[in-house]
C-alpha cells in the first residue's frame, strides 16, 4: 500500500499545482538552518518567510533594524536559498517589518 501512495502522491501534487506550496513549506521549515549557514547563528530567530509570489520571497523581520541588516545581506541569503531550493527559481527577497 505504501508503495502505491508513494507513486501516486507526486503526480497528484503536480496535477493540483502544489509543488511550489510544498517547496515553500520545506523552505519555511529549514529557514533558520539556511540563515545560520548563510550568515551566522546570531541572525537566527529574527525573520520568518511569509509567502512566495512568482519569483519573489517575502520575509517578515523582527524590526526595521533587522530588516535593514537582512536587506544588505540579501544576496547571501538568496544564494543559500537558491542552492537548497532550485525548484523555487527565486530572483529576489523582500524583507518587511
Amino acid at each position: 500500500m505504501l508503495t502505491l501512495v508513494g507513486k501516486i502522491l507526486p503526480s497528484k501534487i503536480r496535477q493540483l499545482g502544489l509543488e511550489k506550496d510544498l517547496e515553500f513549506k520545506k523552505l519555511s521549515d529549514e529557514w533558520e538552518k539556511i540563515i545560520a549557514r548563510a550568515l551566522d547563528e546570531k541572525f537566527q530567530n529574527k525573520t520568518r518567510p511569509l509567502r512566495m509570489n512568482n519569483k519573489f520571497l517575502t520575509v517578515r523581520c523582527r524590526n526595521s533594524v533587522w530588516a535593514n541588516e537582512f536587506q544588505m545581506k540579501e544576496s547571501l541569503v538568496l544564494k543559500a536559498v537558491k542552492n537548497r531550493f532550485k525548484a523555487l527559481a527565486l530572483e529576489k527577497i523582500k524583507f518587511l517589518i
